[in-house]
């Protein structure tokens, strides 16, 4: 009888799900790639935030039941991995970041498909070892994501060698990742109006170097991005590298810079 029962059961242990933490919504999306419904995700947050947000007890009770916690290595990522592994010390923590060669204090390195080849396999390693039973799963939707990374990146390289996209005004750091890979000169410029004084020098070096771009992250610098904009005769693009769909994200950034 016991026998017979394992027999029945074993299907449904085989095909159990565990539970893991991610920080924000575009992980998640990554981490599907290769699960997709195979495991239950809970998000600390809804949207991206830089800032450290101190979770409730029912919240840090809920997170505690996780198995796996996938995350980018951001810092505010660590504050709270050490808030729940204080409540389950058997949480294992995947940083996804691991063995990428990072710009000095930009963490940012989903913004270059390639580095997103090294992110995929951090958590397909990753998860093989969780989840051995699935492995033949996690294989094929892996070799899958590759595919498509591989395929995001000729598509860009294309789309980029195809235009006078070399140099563009920046007002954050969070696209160099993506400008180095497709070889694309950032220059960034302080959050501040123009002085009437200095728009001369830098319509010339503009026009020069042929910037035609200014990228800009949220309406907060909406105003400052204006009036660079409108004064160097640049188009101002409104882009968030976190949103959840990467390949999404990173098609229209591209779209936008080539758009005349």
């Amino acid at each position: 009888m016991v026998k017979i029962l394992f027999i029945l059961f074993f299907p449904l242990f085989l095909s159990a799900k565990f539970q893991a933490i991610t920080y924000f919504p575009l992980e998640t999306h990554i981490v599907k790639k290769i699960t997709q419904a195979e495991i239950k995700i809970r998000e600390i947050s809804s949207r991206f935030n830089h800032n450290y947000e101190e979770l409730p007890f029912s919240e840090v009770s809920r997170f505690s039941n996780a198995k796996v916690f996938f995350h980018f290595g951001l810092e505010v990522e660590k504050k709270y991995e050490e808030v729940i592994k204080n409540r389950n010390p058997e949480l294992i923590v995947v940083d996804l970041s691991l063995n990428i060669e990072k710009i000095e204090n930009n963490p940012y390195i989903w913004t270059d498909p390639l580095l997103l080849r090294q992110i995929a396999q951090n958590l397909y390693e990753a998860l093989i070892q969780i989840d051995k039973n699935k492995a033949n799963l996690y294989k094929k939707n892996y070799e899958n994501f590759l595919e498509e990374i591989d395929n995001t990146y000729l598509k860009i390289k294309q789309k980029l060698s195809n235009s006078e996209v070399n140099t563009i005004y920046v007002l954050d750091d969070y696209w160099e990742y993506f400008a180095k890979r497709y070889r694309i000169r950032t220059i960034k410029k302080d959050k501040k109006f123009l002085h009437v004084n200095e728009i001369p020098d830098l319509v010339k070096f503009t026009q020069r170097n042929g910037i035609k771009n200014l990228l800009f992250y949220d309406n907060y610098d909406h105003n400052i991005a204006l009036s660079i904009s409108s004064n160097l005769n640049v188009k101002m693009i409104e882009d968030s590298i976190f949103k959840d769909k990467w390949q999404i994200n990173l098609f229209s950034l591209t779209d936008e810079l080539i758009k005349n």
